[in-house]
């Protein structure tokens, strides 16, 4: 999906804020038991949530985006070799300088079977010269992130 910009006089509501990235399960990415390496998910969910954020901050005065933090995440599926591993970033809440992002990440097996691996929230800081830089975007007042954000079901 594509970040859709609307100009507001100094602010620029976000609209569209998710974008999709996948890779698939390669023998150097597995652990010595077999299934995908939790820190490889891990460098991909920090990949993936930095895709909408680095878009966002298209024209807006700032030159880079940082990780601030990465909440929580639970394993509960292992993907396998072969497994097609997707990520979906969504931001769901703007600071001043914070971009806060939801990462939804789920794998497809050799069969077509879509199972969730994992959530993360993520949040990031955007920057200028190295210093917490405002990015000017605000999301629209109606915008509420949907339960299935948070709670996502996968069959």
């Amino acid at each position: 999906m594509e970040l859709e910009l609307i100009a507001n006089t100094q602010k620029r509501e976000l609209k569209n804020v998710s974008t999709i990235h996948s890779f698939t399960v390669f023998p150097d990415d597995l652990n010595y038991k077999g299934s995908l390496f939790g820190g490889k998910i891990l460098a991909e969910i920090d990949l993936a949530g930095l895709k909408p954020v680095r878009r966002m901050l298209y024209n807006t005065g700032c030159d880079a985006a940082v990780t601030a933090s990465i909440d929580r995440v639970d394993f509960l599926k292992p993907a396998k070799l072969g497994d097609i591993v997707e990520l979906t970033a969504t931001i769901y809440k703007l600071g001043k300088t914070s971009i806060s992002v939801f990462v939804h990440v789920t794998k497809e097996d050799e069969f077509g079977k879509i199972e969730k691996i994992c959530d993360a929230h993520l949040v990031f800081v955007s920057l200028k010269d190295g210093k917490p830089y405002p990015h000017n975007h605000f999301l629209p007042q109606e915008y509420i992130p949907s339960h299935e954000l948070f709670n996502p079901c996968v069959s």
